[in-house]
């Protein structure tokens, strides 16, 4: 891509200039297998391209379809500058999408699906992007109606560090109660390294000092309806279980809203994508 991005990209126009915005709003609704028992190693870009290509799935898709974007509406969700060398970055994280794999665990079947995220991408010259993800995802993407977790594309795209964006879903998956009492995310240090892709060579206060207190710091300052707070549970003076608590509810931001009008954001309502 890099050899070529000039005649590639010379004459590309801004697709959809209206509507990306609210694209930034819609719904990314996955399996929870997907985020709690995939094992991958994506970068933060990575992570966010895929949610943006995940959140153009419509509820009623029957099949995994090819999705069409444009590198201008890629620039603009992810707040990059748009320029050539941009354009080459993101068409070289694609190319990532594709050969990157992913193991996602099914404990009920006891298997492991070994797949890519992208089956392939087209680039066409006026900066038009054809989109066609792994045929294997299409359990975890498609007719979703039990185990599934959804959230708002504008969380994850505002978010820097990889491991924010994945602390970010399993507190969204460990929401089972739509925000309705505190969610809890409960698991050994190793569980957290293994959910969060850490070093594995990491002791839990690196893990807690590099990883989990940025991420937590991160998210708190960036979504607005998360306020999270790491506990610990020690055995003598050896930690064997973390937890993440998010402290915010629906009643947590009732109250705050009582004296003004804005109303409450739903973000259970797949429907209304």
């Amino acid at each position: 891509m890099d050899k070529n991005q000039k005649y590639i990209w010379k004459n590309d126009r801004n697709f959809d200039v209206d509507e990306y915005n609210d694209q930034r709003y819609f719904y990314v609704v996955e399996h929870d297998d997907l985020i709690s028992k995939a094992r991958h190693d994506l970068s933060a870009r990575e992570l966010k391209i895929m949610d943006f290509v995940i959140s153009k799935i419509k509820p009623n898709d029957k099949k995994i379809n090819v999705i069409h974007t444009s590198m201008y509406e890629l620039t603009k969700i992810l707040a990059i500058k748009r320029n050539g060398k941009n354009y080459a970055d993101l068409a070289r994280s694609i190319g990532n999408l594709r050969k990157k794999e992913v193991l996602i665990y099914d404990e009920n079947n006891r298997t492991v699906t070994q797949t890519g995220w992208v089956n392939q991408a087209v680039y066409h010259e006026n900066g038009q992007v054809e989109l066609e993800l792994s045929l294997q995802l299409a359990p975890y993407l498609l007719g979703l109606k039990t185990n599934y977790t959804q959230y708002l594309l504008i969380d994850t795209v505002n978010l820097k560090s990889k491991y924010s964006i994945l602390l970010y879903k399993l507190m969204r998956e460990a929401d089972k109660t739509r925000g309705q009492r505190v969610a809890v995310l409960k698991g050994t240090p190793e569980d957290f390294k293994s959910w969060l892709g850490a070093p594995k060579s990491y002791s839990y206060g690196r893990l807690k000092d590099k990883i989990l207190k940025p991420a937590i710091e991160e998210i708190n300052f960036k979504v607005k309806d998360m306020d999270l707070e790491l506990k610990q549970v020690k055995k003598g003076r050896k930690v064997i279980e973390t937890e993440v608590y998010n402290n915010w509810t629906l009643d947590t931001e009732l109250n705050t809203l009582k004296n003004k009008s804005k109303p409450v954001i739903p973000l259970y309502k797949w429907s209304d994508k």
